[in-house]
């Protein structure tokens, strides 16, 4: 696919149920821009709204979702302790979501569309997957806590490794349903899953917004985020434009019993691409 308009690069941070704010938006402005990206960055949610974007099924996503969410009544069944059943219900409502989603002609057209990279996380080799866990993710917290950085770096500093797997190169729907949740992997919402052999871990742990996947001289780079920070850490980037919503957007990562606030999310996002094309990035960086 050859890339076209500004951003021949694009960038989807991560942040759960607010990544919808990336959908709404793209919807708007990537049509009136012309974006036609040749490689696209993605973690967590961020990696399953740039899927949905390119190949096609942002309707099909949105739909589910508010049908997802309006049958599940609560985040967390304690009962399912004694019942054998799941405690959270969040993985089984994603996997199904992509599996429903992603039909053979999504998945033609994913394949065919940009180079879309998705950022997993490896524990450090010394860490078994319980001890990997509990650092990684506390490094995430202690760090957002302290300093609330654009890109984290405790995790990488403790040895926690960036892998980067090509969406295209999975075998087919149920192997990028893998990876995507690969990529989402927080437990004890998400369990640990494994790749070869080996544990992954939420991507966003060595970095949230995975600018790192894209190369030197790929740019300009489009970076769409998904919670607000402090407005001087985004500007003043050669090359890269970086995006938020204009206001705290409506729902928790991990709220999946909230469908009005998922529409409210994805209604947000279009209202600011509106901004941002009367306006311009200074829209949406203060």
């Amino acid at each position: 696919m050859t890339g076209q308009g500004p951003y021949p690069a694009v960038v989807f941070a991560g942040g759960g149920n607010r990544c919808v704010w990336q959908a709404g938006f793209w919807q708007v402005a990537a049509p009136a821009l012309g974006l036609r990206p040749r490689v696209v960055a993605g973690v967590s949610a961020g990696a399953y709204i740039a899927c949905v974007l390119f190949s096609g099924r942002l309707e099909q996503a949105m739909a589910y979702a508010r049908e997802a969410m309006g049958h599940n009544l609560r985040n967390c069944y304690p009962a399912n302790l004694w019942r054998g059943g799941p405690v959270f219900p969040h993985l089984g409502i994603y996997r199904r979501g992509i599996l429903k989603i992603f039909d053979q002609a999504a998945w033609e057209r994913l394949r065919q569309g940009p180079q879309v990279r998705v950022l997993l996380a490896r524990p450090p080799r010394w860490a078994g997957a319980v001890a990997g866990v509990l650092l990684g993710f506390g490094a995430y917290a202690l760090e957002k806590r302290l300093r609330a950085p654009l890109h984290p770096r405790f995790a990488a500093r403790l040895g926690f490794r960036p892998e980067l797997v090509l969406a295209a190169d999975c075998a087919g729907p149920p192997e990028l349903a893998e990876l995507i949740l690969a990529s989402s992997c927080t437990p004890p919402i998400v369990p640990p899953m494994y790749r070869q052999g080996g544990v992954v871990l939420d991507g966003g742990l060595v970095d949230n917004v995975p600018l790192l996947a894209i190369r030197p001289g790929e740019g300009p780079t489009l970076v769409l985020l998904s919670r607000r920070y402090p407005p001087s850490l985004l500007t003043g980037h050669p090359g890269v434009t970086y995006l938020q919503p204009s206001r705290p957007v409506g729902i928790s990562k991990w709220d999946y019993t909230n469908p009005q606030a998922i529409q409210e999310a994805f209604d947000l996002g279009r209202q600011d691409a509106e901004s941002f094309l009367r306006q311009g990035p200074a829209a949406l960086q203060r």
